[in-house]
Parts: C-alpha cells; structure tokens; sequence
C-alpha cells in the first residue's frame, strides 16, 4: 500500500500533469492527425513513406532477424541498403510493440510523432526545471522545443523531428557533473546512446552537446572529485561508442565499395543557411501562415523554416539580460545556474547557428563548418540547417530562464505575489504558445488493412520472390549512358509519390523489390530504372530474368491514356513475359525462366593509349563482350582488383601499380561494353611493355600484355590541335532499334584521332559530371522536322594518343516516339565544345505494331 500511495505523490501529479499538457499540445498542433492515426500521415507520400518502411522494417526485424537489419527488400540486389539511408534502430525498438500487434506501419509511425512531441516536451521540461526551480519556464521552454517551427517543418523527415531523448541526455550528463551516482551516470549513456541510433545525425548532435558541456564543465572544476567525474565521464562515452560502433559498420562497408557515397561541398552548400531563412516561416503556422512581409513562406518538407518567433527571443533576451537584485533568491537568478545553465546553452546555441549556415557565410568560408568537414567530421551529413536543432533546445532553456525570471520579478515586492507570478507565467506560456501554434494539417489518406490493393496479398503468399512494379516514372536526359548515370526524373515528386508507394506497400508482403528510394542510390538501381524505361522489350526482360526477378507488378493507373492501347499489345506480345493475373488496376506477369551468361564467360580485351606524356597518369580499358545469346548480369557491387607491371626496354620493372575497375553489369548477347582502369602513376619518357594482370574478380584470371611509348605531346586538359574523324559501316542503311526508349547497343564505332593532342578518357566528378578536358563520342539525335530530341554521349574506351584509332561500343538510350531519325556523331571535349569530323546515320526506332517482329 505504501509503494501504491507513492504513485499519487506531488511530483508523480505534477508529472502526469505535464504529460496531459504535452498530449494536449501534440493533438492541437498537429490537428486532425489525431483523427487519422491509423490512416493518415503528414508531409506526403515520398519521405513519410520511406520512413515509415524503415521503422517497419526495424521494428520486424529487430527480434526476427537482427544480423539481416541492414539487408532491406528493396533496390534489389542492393547490399546493406538500410545504411543508404538512417537505420533509425531507437524509432523501430520504440514502434516494434505497436507494428507488432495492429501490423499498421501508418500508426506505428504516427505513434512515434506524438511520443516524440510528449517526451521532447517533458524531457525539456525536466531539464530546464533543474537548472532554475521554474515550473512555468519548463513548460514554456519544453514547449517551444517540442513544437517550434524548424520541428514542425521536419514532420516529413521524423529522423529529424525525433528529439525526445536529447534533453533527457543532457539532464542526466548535468546531475552526474554536479552530484555524481551512478543511477545518473548509466541514464546518460541509455539516453546518449539511444538518441544516437535514432540518426547519425543526433550522434553528431548529442556528442556535440555533451562534450561541449564536459569541456564548459572542465573549465571551472577546481575539486579533485569533479575531476574525478569528468574522467568518469569520458570513459562512459567511450562505452556508448563501442555499443553504437556496430551499427557503423555497414555504412563503412558501403562508403568502402560505393562510389560518392560521401557528400560533396557543392551539394552541402545547397542546403545551408541563408540570412533570409531566419524570417522563414511555416504556411501552417495560425499567426504568420501568411507570410506577410518581410518574412518567407515555407512550409512542411523545408530544410530552412529558421525563424524561431519573436516571443522565444524576447524570453530568452529576458534570460540572459535581466540582471539579479539584492532581493531576487529565486534558482533562476542564481550566479551558478545561470553559468552552468544560461551561459552554456547560449553558447551552444551561437555555435549551432553557425555551424547551420554549412560551408559558406555570405560568400565567405566558414571556419566553424569547414574545419571539421576537412576533418572528415560532417561529410556524412548534407543539411547543415539541422544543426538548428541544437539552436531550438538552446533556446528554449534561454527562454525558460526567461519566464522563470519575469514571473519571479512580477511576483516580488506584491501581497499575494505567488499569484501574480504563477498569472505572469501563465501569461507567457500562453502568448509563446499562441504564436507557435499550427492548425489544420493536411493529412494524406494513406491504404490500410483491407483498404491496400489484393496484388499484395496475393504476393505475400507468393514465396521467397523478387519483383519490380512498372512502369516507371519518366526520366530526363543523364547524358552518358554507358558510364555511371543521373537519374533526372521528369517530376521528381511524382517519381518519390510512386517509389514511395511501392516501399510502404512492401511492408505488406516484405518479397524483394527493386524499387525504391533513399539517401544514397546505387549504380544498379539507377541503371535498371533507366533500362525499364524500354519496357516491355527482349533487353528488358533479359535483364529482368538475369536480376533473378520473378513478377513484374504493371500499374495501369501510370499509363498515359493515349499509349494505353501501345503496352496492351506490347506486354502480351513481348517474348519472355507471361500474364499471370488481373488485380483491379495492376497486371501480373511473369518472367519466364531461360538461359543466363556468367561473367567468366565473357570475352575480354584490353586496350590502352598507344602513347603517353611523361609524369602523368593515363587512362586504360577492358573491352568486354557477350559471345552467347543469353544476358550477362553481374550482381556484384565490390570493385575488382587490377595489376600493372611497366616493363621498361631492358625488361627491368619500371612501375607496379594496383587499382580497382567496377566489375560489368548488364551485357546482353551479342553486345560490348567498356570498363574504365584508371592508371594513376605516371612513367618517365620511353618505351614500356604493359602486364595487366586481372586475378581473382568476377571475370576470372586474366593475363594482356600492350605497348605503350611515353614522350612529350598536348593533352586534351591543355590541348593543342584537336582532330578526328568518326567512322561506322552501315551499308547504307538505316540502324534500326526494335523499341522504344530505354537503353540499347546500337552499333560499334570507329574514331581516329588525326590531331596532335591526346584524348583524355578522364573519369567523372563526384556529382557525375564530366571534367573540363575529358573527350568523348557525342550523339545528337534529331526529328524528322529537325527538333533536336537529344544530346547524349558514348565513352572512351582509354585515353586516345595522335593517329591511334579505337572502337568505341554506342549504348544509346532511344527516343521515346516511334519513328524515323537522324544521328549526329562527332567528338567533344568538355569544356572545349565539338571537334573533328562529323557524320550522320539514319535510325528507325520501332513502335508497337513492330514488337512482334522485334529481332
């Protein structure tokens, strides 16, 4: 009875109270969500839904399967495709109990919105009560960090908005540092490591907090027992990292085999903070939905929703400023608190701020960002705007001293001053709750239970099966399509509406698919949406028999109505699909089963540039063709290993260099492909014998010896005179392309190189566009009115010395129209612009009506 009786103590009513509070708050913030809890989301069906399938994904296989956690079922074949993205292991561990028993992945990520609102809320609430004794300035500065703009702005991104266990961190960091025990000590590690697997960004973000408190903490420890806890400290955090450490493997794995797998500054520059973005505010926002001048519309989604009200600033300027009198004994006015409290958050807060504007300050580099991106620190983050979270909690503890302050100077000096104080505190939480307030939410329906189409119930019950859902969306023109390549969809909200779909819809049956999105794409996923382009087509099907995929899902709803008529006849004619069964708007077919090439089976060729300048690297190749009928696709992600021996006239080794080559992906029958080997080391002038040794990859062991003279010559970075010429047998006549769009190889061309300038093969950047200097085959497709369609581009196969010449296989990606066109080919030097002679080919692309003729 007497444990019972300690449930209705003081501060357990205090404590349900301030829960109620934030549960009221999170319903009326975010009103009608609670109406749709089941249902409904907010921010739309891109980022919504692929965090949704995350934490579903977390939450099933967490307790089934955990050393499958990172092995998700889309962008199939992908490995460990969960660290493309936030594994969000806190979020799944929370929502496991919920997914578990309704099986709803909506309410389970629904229930993690307002968890996350109550806990953020009541955990601010705690610390700031601890730090000045007021209860109303924790409610106001628990409420503003539970609901200030910049979080509502990241409803779509929940990784992001998810906070609840950051000021529980640093409340617990703060009691071990001023009192020790043990029980505070563990807390901090549970609520550090906790918070940390939420995001890799909140592991930057709690690991910011907590040391720049450990070190504010350092500075004015003069006892020996401080000293003592601060050691302590250090190696508990040591003990977070080795529980967090696993969890960074498979990002390591992937940054290891992936290309641009970091962030480039260019791309994080894009997201930093502007001075405008701080009078940014939320349309859903019931005082500035408007935006009246001179503040900015945003809305939910935006990175840069910065203007945090002007009632938190007054509050936290009250803070900071408003100086103690004799009779002010209150915790809030306390020389102590105010340095381990105030002064240490607004010095993170200032920190924070600038670290949000990213790598740039008004054009200028920013120190505070740049030194630990070189550091390798931030490259793995790409919105340096986040770092506002860390803003909004510092300025919720500022704006709670604040209104802790105000209400003690109200209430002193008065008969019945208590009353007068609690009214003022009141006061305040009401007008900072009105001008935070948001209202009317625009819920998304989103299909549950009986309500998701029957083609996944059906594919639940279908095996261990992978599956891709056609068609996909249209895409712009990527340029090369031989190489690595953009995905530029035409409406870049349709195509994460609809891949967004299709992941939240896996959730349902869990069979593998080869849609989807996330933070990171790989060269599989990227090559194979842009080959599905073509589909139905033998290349297409070919792939998808070579991938392992079983079912293709055909939504009807995404075909144009005027082609509708063209994919009938096509997807019932095209050779190696058969229609299995109609589900309202969805088709299924099946890929039949037939013969596929392995990689060792290829033939393989090695070129190289006839002649080289001296001291420089050089670019090579391996010339890969499929001799049989049957596709090639090779599912390997690791780059293979090369050896290179440079022999010089007497026989004598010169250079050994090693390297890596990105193994082949898709080769169908009869086709070529070239893979680039980059050669970094150069050779001095003279004569050399080349050994390209290939052991032990996917394409077995082979042996290639080449010659190779090293002189004095222009290079195509600096040229001199670029000339050649472009040659390809055609008899006559017209290249013909069985089907539309997608990918296809249409023909082998020859190029000469008649200048004095060598033709650099140069790799792509990081963001995949091509360096200033770098020479390849250009195509220009053009109507029959003469319209361009499009510029594309073909590879070469190495560097290219003065009178060599070189085949170069054209992977082309077809207009998209049926119809008869004119092919331009050329050379161009990036940068430089078109070069040498140009020829012109005929090529009839087929239409529906020729699919059953397709060759």
């Amino acid at each position: 009875m007497e444990r019972l009786a300690g449930l209705y103590n003081p501060k357990s009513r205090e404590y349900a109270l301030v829960l109620v509070f934030f549960l009221l708050v999170a319903i009326l913030f975010t009103w009608p969500l609670v109406l749709h809890l089941h249902d409904g989301i907010v921010g739309g069906h891109g980022d919504p839904l692929l965090n949704s399938w995350i934490i579903s994904w977390d939450a099933r296989t967490i307790f089934t399967n955990p050393a499958g956690l990172f092995q998700g079922n889309i962008i199939y074949p992908s490995r460990d495709v969960l660290a493309y993205s936030e594994h969000q292991f806190t979020l799944g561990v929370i929502a496991a109990p919920v997914y578990l028993v309704f099986h709803n992945p909506i309410l389970a990520y629904n229930f993690l919105i307002f968890f996350c609102i109550i806990f953020s809320g009541f955990g601010c609430y705690l610390l700031i009560k601890e730090l000045t004794g007021s209860r109303w300035g924790a409610l106001a500065g628990g409420l503003f960090f539970a609901l200030c703009p910049y979080k509502i702005s990241q409803f779509s991104h929940i990784q992001i908005f998810f906070s609840p266990f950051l000021p529980f961190m640093l409340l617990y960091l703060y009691r071990f540092l001023e009192r020790g025990r043990w029980r505070n000590l563990v807390l901090f590690v549970v609520f550090f490591v906790a918070q940390s697997l939420s995001s890799w960004h909140y592991l930057l973000y709690s690991a910011m907090a907590a040391g720049l408190l450990w070190l504010w903490t350092a500075i004015f420890s003069r006892r020996k027992k401080d000293w003592i806890r601060l050691v302590v400290t250090a190696a508990a955090v040591g003990v977070a990292a080795l529980i967090i450490l696993p969890f960074t493997l498979p990002y390591f794995r992937a940054h290891e085999r992936l290309p641009g797998f970091e962030r480039t500054r260019e791309e994080v520059e894009l997201y930093g903070a502007k001075a405008e973005d701080y009078l940014r505010v939320l349309d859903v926002s019931v005082l500035y939905g408007d935006a009246p001048s001179p503040f900015k519309e945003g809305g939910i989604g935006y990175e840069n929703v910065l203007w945090p009200g002007l009632m938190i600033l007054i509050l936290a300027a009250a803070g900071l400023l408003l100086r103690r009198r004799e009779e002010d004994d209150h915790q809030a006015f306390d020389p102590a608190s105010f340095r381990r409290g105030a002064l240490f958050f607004l010095i993170l807060g200032v920190l924070s701020a600038l670290l949000a504007f990213g790598p740039k300050i008004g054009g200028w580099d920013n120190p505070f960002y740049m030194i630990p991106y070189n550091l390798g620190l931030l490259q793995f983050t790409r919105v340096p705007t986040r770092f506002f979270l860390l803003v909004a909690i510092s300025l919720g503890v500022l704006g709670g001293y604040g209104v802790a302050r105000l209400a003690m100077r109200a209430s002193s000096g008065r008969d019945g001053g208590w009353r007068v104080g609690r009214l003022a505190g009141i006061g305040l939480l009401v007008l900072l709750l009105l001008e935070l307030l948001t209202w009317n939410l625009y819920v998304y329906p989103i299909p549950v239970g009986g309500e998701v189409p029957d083609v996944y119930d059906w594919l639940a019950e279908q095996g261990d099966v992978a599956v891709i859902e056609l068609p996909t969306h249209a895409l712009g023109p990527a340029g090369t399509y031989d190489n690595d390549l953009k995905l530029e969809p035409i409406d870049i909200f349709e195509y994460l509406y609809r891949e967004g779909d299709i992941m939240y819809f896996s959730t349902y049956h869990w069979k593998k698919v080869v849609n989807g999105y996330s933070g990171y794409s790989p060269f599989f996923y990227r090559r194979t949406i842009t080959e599905m382009q073509g589909f139905p087509s033998r290349r297409s099907v070919d792939l998808l028999r070579g991938l392992g995929v079983e079912y293709v899902l055909w939504d009807w709803y995404w075909v144009p109505s005027e082609r509708m008529e063209e994919y009938n006849v096509r997807l019932f004619s095209t050779p190696g699909l058969s229609h299995v069964e109609d589900f309202d708007n969805k088709s299924v077919f099946r890929v039949e089963e037939g013969d596929t090439a392995l990689p060792e089976e290829m033939e393989v060729a090695a070129v190289a540039p006839a002649a080289v300048p001296a001291g420089e690297g050089f670019g090579m190749g391996l010339l890969v063709s499929n001799p049989a009928q049957a596709p090639m696709v090779c599912v390997e992600e690791e780059w293979q290993r090369y050896r290179l021996t440079c022999k010089d006239g007497t026989g004598k080794v010169a250079a050994e260099v090693q390297g890596d080559y990105r193994p082949p992906f898709f080769i169908d029958g009869g086709e070529a492909v070239t893979l680039p080997v980059e050669v970094e080391k150069g050779l001095a002038a003279g004569s050399y014998e080349l050994e390209l040794e290939l052991s032990g990859g996917v394409l077995g062991d082979r042996d290639f010896d080449l010659a190779i003279e090293v002189r004095e010559m222009p290079v195509s970075t600096a040229p001199g005179t670029l000339a050649g010429g472009v040659f390809l047998e055609t008899g006559g006549q017209a290249l013909n392309v069985p089907s539309p769009d997608g990918l296809y190889p249409l023909a082998t061309a020859k190029l000469k190189n008649t200048g004095d300038t060598l033709w650099r093969a140069l790799p792509q950047l990081g963001d995949l566009s091509l360096p200033p200097g770098e020479v390849h085959l250009g195509l220009a497709w053009t109507e029959a009115d003469g319209s361009l369609w499009e510029y594309q581009g073909c590879s070469l196969p190495c560097d290219v010395s003065p009178g060599q010449e070189v085949e170069v296989p054209m992977l082309v990606r077809p207009p998209a129209a049926p119809g008869e066109y004119t092919l331009q080919l050329q050379m161009y030097a990036e940068g430089i612009g078109w070069f040498g002679d140009a020829i012109q080919v005929q090529v009839s692309v087929g239409g529906w009506t020729d699919v059953l003729t397709e060759p």
